[in-house]
């Protein structure tokens, strides 16, 4: 029975909780059913103490370690593991449709075919939810995944490859094929977010090295950054619906107090005065509204969102 590996590396337990509820409940029994041996791997890159085994059954949990001292070893030693297939699969992406991922694993019918990018990156095949056929990425020199830049000399016109980038890059010119989903396919099925963990990280770096009110400049001045914090404000809204817990809180357990509260949001927001960077993040705060009020929808609970959109805290 071919063996179908799903991992992801997670920071924040809580962000796994929610991660876990839909790997489990709509990937695995819809992989389990095209008779594949399904397994799950968290790595806990970070706060492992907070990784409650019994909050998290039918996965097994890793920690750092040699060979896996952060997110990005982690891609490549999950290469290293007893499967034939593997789903990578970002903490902050959620699949709402389970069948509709099981049915493109036809497309390895082909030989041809190293992988299934579900969410891409700028038109192209992204490590966000990558299921790949594992000796294709095993044939490829090491490190396979991992970022990296092209034309350091010529920085800052080098390219800053993501990861996984240069892995699909070199398959497709052995001959090998990826097959990528296009954006609107992907978010019809696929709640994506983005750098929500990032942003509850580099606060707490930054925070730590600098103090908050250097963290709060840096917040204010990227368009990134408030929108992850928007996007962990959604989250939080559906995590507390479900489990009855602050998310993301800080060390007094106010919620949201480890990201950006709604106040600190609504602050920031006032003072947010370009065009641009108020459009970017209108279309961003409705494309994840619209992805968390999808997710709810698939839960069968009601969510209450914080008004931002069309509003004194957002101005038009």
């Amino acid at each position: 029975m071919p063996r179908l590996l799903i991992a992801g590396p997670h920071r924040y337990a809580d962000l796994a909780r929610l991660w876990h509820r839909f790997v489990v409940r709509e990937l695995v029994p819809a992989f389990a059913r095209l008779q594949l041996q399904v397994q799950v791997n968290i790595f806990c890159d970070g706060n492992a103490d907070r990784f409650d085994p019994n909050l998290f059954p039918e996965v097994r949990l890793s920690a750092t370690g040699p060979g896996k001292r952060d997110f990005m070893e982690f891609y490549d030693a999950a290469l290293k593991e007893p499967c034939d297939f593997l789903l990578f699969l970002d903490a902050d992406t959620f699949f709402l449709d389970g069948d509709w991922a099981a049915a493109y694993f036809q497309a390895f019918h082909d030989p041809k075919v190293a992988a299934v990018s579900f969410v891409p990156r700028k038109g192209a095949p992204a490590i966000f939810a990558l299921l790949c056929r594992v000796e294709s990425y095993r044939a490829l020199p090491v490190p396979v995944l991992a970022c990296r830049y092209e034309f350091p000399e010529r920085w800052p016109q080098g390219v800053n490859l993501q990861p996984g980038d240069f892995a699909a890059r070199a398959l497709v010119a052995s001959g090998k094929t990826i097959v990528s989903l296009g954006p609107a396919e992907s978010a019809e099925h696929i709640a994506n977010f983005r750098s929500t963990t990032g942003v509850r990280s580099s606060r707490e770096h930054i925070t730590r090295a600098a103090g908050e009110g250097v963290f709060w400049q840096v917040f204010a001045e990227q368009s990134a950054y408030i929108a992850a914090a928007y996007d962990n404000v959604l989250l939080g809204c559906l995590y507390e619906a479900l489990f009855h817990e602050p998310f993301a809180p800080d060390a007094a357990g106010t919620p949201l107090g480890a990201s950006a509260t709604v106040a600190d949001l609504t602050e920031v927001l006032k003072e947010v005065r370009g065009t641009k960077q108020l459009e970017f993040l209108r279309e961003s705060f409705e494309r994840s509204r619209r992805a968390v009020l999808r997710m709810a929808a698939r839960e069968g609970v009601e969510l209450s969102l914080p008004p931002f959109l069309g509003t004194e805290a957002f101005p038009t």
